[in-house]
């Protein structure tokens, strides 16, 4: 019984590998998150979608035609959680066949009290676009994939009174997933302004939004091999959404950018569990980013003007200040690199690199990763790019 409840425990803290069919959240492309998550006044026609549907119009004359493939996956368990539970799990077994071993009870507080307060955060993307780039009104079809996951634990104090009593527990483990699935076109149109050299874009991105949550709470000693079933627990709902997006070039070598991005606030409440739910947000985003690009080298900026927060009943937040530059080789390699600072206490600042091939010209394989000055905090996402 207790390998069974082991079993149901990491399958709840890892629900970052196969939470969702085809959902994610996160940086949508290998390159942007090489850059330190920058993309707004720096993403080409091919990302627009994923940063500033303005972007879109971001081609050289040469491109008739892009098609993009891309896959990511971070994880941020500052707390160690995952290993902490695990050990728990050992222990609360060995407990169980010998009840009365004093120095087993030591352990099993000890272990239980090593839970408190825990956090393990996770995001996965995935994303795929197919962009028809031109002078009158450029073009990108996509689908974006996005889930957020958090695990909490909350040890009570009563169980660390007194001689334990695995079987009659009040502290919890609580595993909250929201995704969503956009599926959209962008469009984008540049605009010569009457000063010399001077463009402005203006991108525009309707979408369908297909939104998913759930959550699972349950005592950490309470697992059962059939108490969570996703496929049958979560919650879903489909909308209408929008993003929106705006770019300045007052020369041909520097960009200004701005996007906002889920224009309509929504919210998905989860199924009850244990005795209590949670309130999926998916709410608006504004960004501003700014550029320099000459061919050879590319130097970008973004700033979260907006804070990001994924549950309601979770006091978890995001916002990041972000830079990022990128060495281009005759569009054959690329080499980049990045920062992003974190502007709330709940995620702390990450360093990111990356590589990028295009030998043949028309095709080519992207690599980008992070990591975070805090423990167990890692990413990495890679991507397949076509163009024409």
């Amino acid at each position: 019984m207790k390998q069974i409840k082991k079993a149901r425990l990491t399958l709840a803290i890892g629900l970052i590998i196969t939470s969702l069919p085809a959902a994610a959240f996160g940086v949508s492309d290998s390159r942007s998150l090489a850059m330190g998550g920058t993309g707004v006044a720096s993403s080409s026609y091919l990302m627009a979608p994923f940063h500033n549907p303005a972007q879109a119009v971001n081609y050289s004359g040469s491109d008739d035609f892009g098609l993009l493939l891309s896959i990511g996956a971070g994880v941020h368990d500052g707390d160690d959680l995952y290993n902490k539970i695990d050990h728990f799990q050992d222990v609360d077994e060995a407990l169980e066949n010998m009840p009365d071993d004093l120095a087993l009870q030591d352990e099993w507080k000890q272990a239980l009290r090593a839970i408190d307060n825990g956090q393990l955060n996770v995001d996965t993307s995935i994303g795929l676009a197919a962009a028809i780039p031109n002078k009158h009104l450029s073009m990108n079809v996509f689908v974006q994939a996005n889930v957020a996951t958090i695990a909490l634990s909350d040890v009570a104090e009563d169980d660390l009174q007194g001689q334990p009593n695995p079987d009659n527990m009040a502290s919890t483990v609580q595993g909250m997933i929201g995704g969503t699935v956009d599926a959209g076109i962008t469009l984008a149109r540049a605009i010569e302004l009457p000063f010399e050299g001077q463009h402005l874009s203006v991108g525009v991105t309707p979408k369908a939004q297909h939104i998913v949550a759930v959550n699972y709470k349950n005592t950490v000693s309470g697992f059962e091999e059939d108490e969570f079933d996703l496929g049958s627990e979560y919650q879903k709902k489909t909308v209408f959404n929008a993003d929106f997006g705006v770019s300045y070039l007052p020369t041909d070598s520097i960009t200004l950018g701005f996007a906002a991005k889920n224009i309509f606030a929504q919210e998905l409440e989860t199924n009850q569990s244990y005795g209590s739910k949670a309130t999926f947000l998916v709410e608006p985003k504004y960004t501003v980013g700014a550029a320099y690009s000459n061919g050879v080298v590319t130097i970008a900026a973004d700033y979260d003007i907006s804070k990001t927060r994924f549950f309601r009943e979770v006091e978890h937040e995001t916002q990041f200040a972000r830079v990022g530059v990128e060495l281009n080789a005759w569009d054959w390699a690329q080499l980049r690199a990045g920062y992003s600072a974190s502007m709330t206490d709940y995620a702390s600042d990450t360093i990111t690199a990356g590589i990028g091939f295009k030998p043949f010209g028309a095709f080519g394989f992207d690599l980008g990763a992070y990591y975070g000055e805090e423990e167990n905090q890692v990413g990495v996402s890679a991507q397949f790019v076509i163009t024409l």
